[in-house]
């Protein structure tokens, strides 16, 4: 009788696991806040990006990550837009049937809109960054507005990728 006790018993422990495990199915709960991490280590967010190679651009790029020091609490932000400003060199490199950025004016009011599409508000937040910004997409195209031809445009992609190398540096 004993042995039929503890088979019924083990049969309703079997079945209340069973439907404890089609209830965590169907809820999908959170269960990684009982995991321990470390979180002391934010390495998640590293990009690497190369320094400009042209020393006009890296100069004004260098401009850029100066000013970006003095506001350390926005590292944050400057992530945002590092990864913005890689977008927007993709966004330039497209050529072809893909064509969206077609000349240097088309680049710069890119550049221009960069904080009002993350809605960062970096007019009254970073005082001379757009100044700034400016300065090293001028120093990669020119202030002419004129198509982007073959050899200008690997030259736009330069200036956002600059942008972003300052960014990167800026959030470290």
């Amino acid at each position: 009788m004993q042995g039929k006790y503890q088979t019924m018993k083990l049969k309703h422990i079997i079945l209340v696991l069973g439907g404890l495990l089609v209830l965590v199915g169907l809820l999908k709960p959170d269960f990684s806040k009982l995991i321990p991490t470390n979180n002391n280590s934010n390495n998640n967010d590293i990009v690497v990006i190369e320094a400009p190679s042209d020393s006009n651009i890296k100069k004004e790029a260098e401009d850029v990550v100066v000013l970006l020091k003095t506001f350390p609490s926005s590292k944050s932000d400057f992530k945002r837009l590092r990864d913005l400003y890689l977008d927007m060199g993709r966004l330039v490199e497209l050529d072809g049937e893909d064509l969206v950025i077609k000349n240097t004016e088309d680049i710069r009011q890119a550049n221009s809109l960069a904080g009002v599409m993350l809605k960062l508000d970096m007019k009254n937040k970073f005082p001379n960054l757009a100044k700034e910004c400016k300065e090293v997409i001028v120093a990669s195209i020119g202030d002419d507005n004129i198509l982007l031809s073959k050899e200008l445009r690997p030259k736009g992609v330069d200036g956002f990728n600059a942008l972003a190398w300052a960014f990167n540096e800026g959030s470290k």
